[in-house]
């Protein structure tokens, strides 16, 4: 392994800076800014760049590293080049993330990335910029140190993909905050990769966040979280935007996008427009576990943590998400959905906590799930026994599944799609008054290609309570 003494890179660092013009420090609010995300709410007029791509999205810059390395030079003793390393990732993860940036108005676009720890030994850079060589851009280990650097010129044309390779997997960079799918459906969780000009992506279409190993407090896991913006998030209006909160939250991006299909329908439908969080589990072993609930089991089956996973969204997540973006709170402009499993855990949030989520979505949503938990026993269906015997509370729905081109006669018949179950949901909810849009897609399978073409219609009745306007 290669390694670059301290002083070296230093004098390297600040030559690269030189063609770098002098920066200017922006005007209020940008230092009232949320992280990525424009100015608050309640922050009053703004100034029109403040909430746009080119001010909000962006990695660290490079003068963070250039800084570094004057520390460095400085630096008496070890534990002080610790500290000015510590300082530095503290000072990265603070002003955008990966990867570090030269300013755009730079004659050379410098990009800096870097690992700390031993995880950086023996990791390379892929990317469009080096033709997604897998060894073409080592991390060099600056010497004494358990910092690992590569620095490169990646012109300016584009968002710039790209992902760390470590033992031949290519991984996204845990340090950075602005990635994409990689368009590879794996047929199980999927991969993403990071950017390095994230401003760069289509100015038309939403944007994803990544917030890696979010913890929570009630299970001890933790777990992946996507933050999808729309387009006009990014906009001179620097609106606040309704939030929507998704289950399945890798696999709704990667098996088929989600984001692809609200990038279609808040296109041709702005005022619909939402920030969807998308909430990936700790791994795909749980999910029947944390998409369930008490009172009883199936002896064959995990214990159910369905609460527990409710608890993680409503005393970790939502403060989290709503200190870090420009969302609307409130029941009213909060909603929360899933698909199979995840429409099941969603229905069971809305009645468990009305005051959190107004509006529920369910797509094939695991409504056969028995009212004591004991599968296969005639008790009647758990939530279907609450939407018609349990106090009205103030919730809207959206409920979609397919059948049978014959017509829908029992769950279990071969493409049921869980139909005679969600029909039976749909009957309760209504004759006590609850305000329901359904679809029905005959033909249609238990599977994303189906759910990710109904998505525009629960997006639209997030938003509009008249069935008509969405084609309901």
């Amino acid at each position: 392994m290669r390694r670059l003494p301290a002083a070296v890179l230093c004098a390297a660092m600040l030559a690269s800076c030189e063609d770098d013009p002098v920066p200017t420090p922006p005007p209020p609010p940008y230092t009232e800014t949320y992280p990525d995300a424009g100015t608050p709410p309640d922050a009053g007029s703004q100034e029109p760049w403040a909430c746009q791509r080119s001010t909000t999205v962006h990695g660290a810059p490079m003068t963070l590293l250039a800084q570094l390395q004057l520390e460095m030079s400085r630096a008496a003793s070890p534990a002080q080049r610790t500290q000015a390393i510590d300082r530095f990732v503290a000072q990265v993860e603070e002003q955008g993330g990966l990867p570090l940036v030269s300013d755009a108005r730079a004659g050379r676009p410098r990009v800096a990335f870097f690992v700390r720890g031993e995880a950086g030994r023996n990791t390379f850079v892929a990317g469009e910029f080096n033709g997604w060589s897998a060894t073409a851009t080592p991390l060099v280990q600056v010497r004494d140190t358990d910092l690992y650097v590569a620095e490169v010129e990646v012109p300016r044309t584009g968002p710039q993909p790209y992902k760390l390779v470590q033992g031949g997997d290519f991984v996204a960079d845990p340090g950075a905050r602005h990635v994409a799918w990689d368009n590879l459906n794996r047929y199980d969780v999927g991969q993403f990769n990071s950017l390095v000009y994230p401003d760069l992506q289509d100015a038309t279409k939403g944007r994803l966040t990544a917030w890696y190993g979010v913890p929570s407090t009630a299970l001890g896991d933790a777990r992946d979280v996507f933050i999808y913006t729309p387009a006009v998030y990014d906009g001179r209006e620097c609106p606040a935007l309704p939030v929507m909160y998704l289950h399945d939250g890798n696999e709704s991006l990667t098996r088929e996008s989600f984001a692809e299909a609200a990038d279609a329908h808040y296109a041709a439908r702005p005022a619909d427009a939402a920030v969807l969080v998308f909430v990936a589990l700790p791994d795909q072993g749980v999910r029947l576990a944390q998409y369930t609930f008490p009172p009883a089991r199936d002896p064959e089956w995990p214990t159910p943590t369905g609460d527990g996973y409710l608890a993680f969204l409503r005393d970790d997540l939502m403060p989290r998400v709503e200190a870090a973006w420009r969302v609307k709170t409130g029941p009213q402009e909060t909603g929360i959905a899933g698909a199979s499993l995840g429409g099941l855990i969603s229905v069971y949030a809305g009645f468990q906590m009305p005051e959190k989520f107004g509006f529920v979505g369910t797509q094939s949503g695991t409504l056969f799930w028995p009212h004591d938990g004991v599968v296969d026993r005639d008790d009647g269906n758990a939530m279907v026994v609450r939407a018609g015997q349990e106090p009205v509370v103030p919730l809207r729905f959206y409920v979609d599944h397919g059948s049978p081109v014959a017509g829908c006669t029992r769950d279990g018949e071969e493409g049921g799609d869980d139909c005679e179950s969600n029909l039976l949901f749909v009957q309760a909810l209504r004759s006590r008054g609850y305000n329901v849009m359904h679809w029905n897609e005959p033909g249609a399978a238990h599977d994303w290609f189906f759910w990710k073409k109904r998505l525009p219609k629960l997006l639209c009745s997030f938003r509009n309570a008249d069935a008509a306007v969405c084609g309901l």
